[in-house]
């Protein structure tokens, strides 16, 4: 197990990944962070995006909402608002939601959150780009 670090993306259902990885990428709300064995222990917020891992030689990609980082003790603990494995997103699903997100934002009807629209359109995007990133492997 030596240069690999454990990996664990956990939501308020239960763990989504559970691995140890060669590397860890990290969507923050100050830019991408790239975790390796024996990375200095760290605490951010993350954001909506993309968490990309190494295990061996393929690279996994996982879908997040935001939520909290923890690096320690080679030690990747994510907690996150949702998570989504890119082998299991619906694409279709994805793409309808990112449509309903914009029209709400564009339309600014009353009654509309538009933070909450704003958010479930990153958390759409997110969705769409681990789909892709795993169809390019």
């Amino acid at each position: 197990m030596d240069n690999k670090i454990h990996l664990q993306i956990t939501t308020a259902g239960g763990a989504v990944c559970d691995v140890m990885s060669n590397y860890v990428a990290v969507p923050l709300a100050d830019g991408e962070a790239g975790i390796l064995s024996g990375h200095a222990a760290m605490i951010a917020a993350l954001k909506e995006g993309v968490v990309r891992y190494k295990v061996d030689e393929q690279f996994s990609y996982t879908a997040v909402s935001g939520g909290v980082l923890s690096v320690a003790d080679n030690e990747v603990i994510i907690l996150a608002r949702s998570a989504e494995n890119a082998e299991s997103i619906d694409i279709a699903r994805a793409q309808a939601s990112e449509k309903r997100a914009r029209e709400r934002i564009e339309h600014k009807r009353q009654g509309i959150d538009l933070d909450r629209a704003q958010l479930s359109l990153y958390r759409a995007i997110a969705r769409e780009k681990a789909y892709q990133l795993l169809q390019k492997r």
